[in-house]
């Protein structure tokens, strides 16, 4: 199999289960709820596609700067690394839902075309991480783990924030779905 056919199915898989499986299943209020000790679906989502717009502009699919798609946001969920907390903020109590997926479903637009565009030497080349998520206004000190993480080649950014992050966050939106009682399958 093409190496570029396989990242984009894998990317359109993943798609099609949060379309298909959680936003078409899950009622908007349901969404937003939050269970014990969890994150809602809602903020799964924005923390999964904050993560891929930023690692789409460290990875130089884009120059850092004002991302017009987050206007819609109140500014504390757009300032430097807000979203990409594990922990749903108190903040994103004041997220739009339907900005929220909006701005999520441009994001998987912008990663497949930046899938469809790599080659596989691509995925060697190394990306100065460091300097993009300063320019980005990430605080090194608040996401050091971020900086250590994402200080790899560029294939890392496209196996974990760009595809394995939105498959892992969409298995946990699809385990919440079901624990809220909305399974299909019961």
């Amino acid at each position: 199999m093409d190496l570029t056919a396989w990242l984009l199915a894998e990317h359109d898989d993943t798609q099609a289960r949060l379309r298909g499986q959680v936003q078409r299943i899950v009622p908007a209020d349901a969404r937003t709820a939050r269970l014990p000790g969890g994150n809602s679906i809602r903020w799964a989502t924005y923390h999964v596609a904050r993560h891929a717009a930023l690692a789409l502009v460290v990875a130089g699919a884009g120059e850092p700067g004002e991302d017009r798609r987050l206007a819609a946001f109140p500014p504390e969920a757009t300032a430097g690394g807000a979203g990409l907390q594990e922990v749903e903020q108190p903040w994103a109590a004041d997220l739009d839902l339907a900005e929220v997926d909006a701005y999520a479903a441009a994001v998987a637009e912008d990663v497949r075309a930046f899938l469809g565009r790599l080659a596989p030497a691509d995925l060697d080349r190394t990306v100065d991480a460091g300097t993009r998520l300063r320019m980005l206004g990430v605080d090194p000190g608040a996401f050091g783990w971020l900086y250590g993480m994402w200080d790899a080649a560029l294939g890392f950014l496209v196996r974990w924030p760009m595809l394995g992050h939105w498959t892992n966050h969409v298995g946990e939106m699809i385990a919440t779905r079901n624990q809220l009682g909305y399974s299909p399958f019961r």
